[in-house]
């Protein structure tokens, strides 16, 4: 398992990007998928939709409490695929730090459903949920997908 980062808000704000994958069948183990080619080498399933968390601010670098409740009731509800975005080291220490990172962010998330979009992947089957800040990020990567993606909920 592939847990979320921690981060020291008096270590600055780097943007370190983790995807974390969550199925049916490891709704509790998060797997850590490489940006590279490791979505091809990992337990995603292309033909299931694709479910994309995105957490907001973390004033004090710590792993969001709701993610595990989340990613549980989403795969309780449905078989679908579930990515956790873990960017606690871009989110933690001084709100205008993390503002900051929202658009590399974004477009370090785009850079990724490319490459499920390059796999097979239907863009339609992407929803993005996006919590606080979040949210602002999952709307910035639906505008760079040109409103291809299927869904985008903003909490």
């Amino acid at each position: 398992c592939t847990d979320f980062q921690t981060a020291n808000f008096l270590r600055g704000s780097k943007l370190k990007v983790q995807f974390l994958l969550f199925t049916s069948s490891n709704p509790s183990c998060g797997e850590l998928i490489l940006a590279d080619d490791g979505i091809k080498n990992c337990s995603f399933n292309s033909s299931l939709e694709t479910k994309i968390i995105i957490h907001g601010f973390r004033a004090l670098g710590t792993k969001p409490s709701w993610i595990e409740g989340l990613v549980h009731a989403i795969l309780h509800a449905s078989q679908v695929n579930v990515i956790a975005v873990d960017w606690v080291y871009g989110s933690t220490g001084a709100y205008p730090s993390a503002v900051e990172n929202v658009t590399k962010l974004a477009l370090c998330i785009s850079q990724f459903i490319s490459k499920l979009l390059a796999l097979g992947v239907s863009g339609t089957s992407i929803h993005i949920i996006g919590v606080s800040l979040g949210a602002h990020v999952g709307g910035l990567v639906g505008h760079f997908h040109g409103g291809q993606l299927g869904r985008i909920t903003g909490i």
